[in-house]
């Protein structure tokens, strides 16, 4: 079964997505079963993970899958984190052993942000506006969070006189 959100950062190496199964409430067992079967039929042979929790990385491995696990859990510890995921992705994909999937819980600007940091490390975006573009024309919500992830700036906020 074909994941419903994701993408080919590089072709036949490096993919993100929505988590197998579905993000949140959404989720299915059958569906993740399923999804993580299209993914190895894809030569997907590990998977990173930036959910903030553990979720299925033990039915990950079970599968047959390696693991890694960057888990984003706050904007302000994202920057780096997405840094220390992408540089790691980076490397496993340009010493060609894996066929890598990156994944957050569902399609949000924080999928967005590691589309746009994967496609920094990899020198496939100039800079922070190329790569959040590339994540946009993927399908990915980009807005000022996935701005926010990406780079750590703070939005810039206008005055509005009373």
């Amino acid at each position: 079964m074909e994941p419903r959100k994701h993408a080919w950062i590089v072709p036949g190496r490096l993919a993100v997505a929505e988590r197998p199964g579905g993000g949140g409430r959404a989720h299915r067992r059958e569906r993740r079963r399923a999804e993580q079967a299209w993914w190895r039929d894809q030569g997907v042979d590990l998977i990173v993970s930036c959910m903030p929790t553990r979720h299925a990385l033990v039915d990950y491995v079970v599968d047959g899958f390696a693991v890694r696990w960057h888990p984003l859990t706050d904007p302000e510890s994202a920057p780096a984190r997405l840094r220390a995921m992408a540089a790691e992705a980076a490397m496993l994909v340009e010493t060609g052993d894996h066929v890598v999937l990156v994944h957050g819980d569902a399609a949000t600007e924080w999928l967005a942000a590691v589309s746009a940091s994967l496609r920094l490390q990899l020198g496939l975006a100039a800079g922070p506006r190329e790569a959040l573009a590339a994540a946009a024309a993927d399908g990915l919500p980009v807005g000022s969070l996935a701005s926010r992830l990406l780079t750590g700036d703070e939005p810039a906020v206008t005055a509005v006189a009373a």
